[in-house]
């Protein structure tokens, strides 16, 4: 990656604040699907965890 340098204020038109717009946008719904990817792996964590416990019980 490429050092971060901010854009001057005359280049700051319509299109770049459409552009950062859609960036926003896109990063809020990245985060929020990985959010509940990881959410969704919890809840099957917990049940696989409950079950391995049941089975160990009935085994034992």
């Amino acid at each position: 990656r490429s050092e971060k340098k901010p854009i001057p204020e005359e280049l700051k038109d319509g299109k770049y604040f459409e552009r950062r717009k859609r960036n926003n946008h896109a990063a809020k719904k990245s985060r929020d699907a990985r959010k509940a990817r990881e959410d969704e792996i919890a809840i099957r964590a917990s049940f696989l965890e409950k079950e391995n416990a049941i089975l160990r019980a009935q085994v034992a």
